[in-house]
């Protein structure tokens, strides 16, 4: 892997820091612990009893699109990201008002991509963008998608998804300064690199 392909993960590391907090009124759940967690380099700690008596819940309610919800983030706490994805796709098909909610799309995406290896290319991406149809301006969506831009080398796209981020962001954080140096990054890129294939 180059070393221009690695920016994009870091980069959604560092800018969800800063840009979650804007999107906390519409998301389920603030996924810094599990943030800090990673970066950290420490295993989140897995929830057995609670992960034990949502399923007891949802055997009994299967229509209850938050008690999916909440089951998809023990499972993402645990990192069984596939078994995530799948609660998601649940919460999404059994509940209007979950499937309104753009930061499930994003955690569902993001379920899928770390269970494809970390990678947001196809469906992953997909869901992003259903995600930005719901709310065009939610800062991790936006992140997202520019990621998923330059893995897929689009660097002119990225630029342009993260542009629009830039401004929900602290002129004066960390998180503002490197994601301006991405854009610039793939702005330089999508003058000298070949189109994507």
């Amino acid at each position: 892997m180059n070393t221009e392909r690695q920016t994009a993960p870091r980069l959604g590391a560092l800018i969800l820091v800063a840009a979650i907090a804007a999107a906390a009124g519409a998301a389920l759940r603030t996924p810094m612990p599990r943030l800090q967690a990673v970066t950290a380099g420490a295993a989140a700690e897995p929830l057995p009893n609670y992960r034990e008596a949502l399923v007891r819940f949802l055997e009994r309610h299967p229509r209850d699109g938050r008690g999916w919800v909440l089951l998809a983030m023990s499972e993402l706490e645990s990192e069984r990201w596939a078994e995530a994805a799948a609660a998601f796709e649940k919460a999404v098909e059994v509940s209007p008002k979950v499937a309104a909610d753009p930061a499930v799309w994003c955690e569902w995406a993001d379920a899928l991509g770390m269970a494809q290896g970390g990678s947001l290319a196809g469906r992953p991406t997909e869901l992003i963008e259903r995600a930005l149809a719901l709310r065009p301006q939610h800062p991790k969506a936006l992140e997202m998608a520019g990621s998923a831009a330059y893995g897929r080398r689009d660097f002119k796209l990225a630029a342009e998804y993260w542009r629009r981020l830039l401004p929900q962001l602290d002129a004066a954080s960390p998180a503002h300064g490197e994601l301006s140096a991405a854009i610039a990054r793939a702005e330089r890129l999508s003058r000298t690199a070949l189109p994507p294939g």
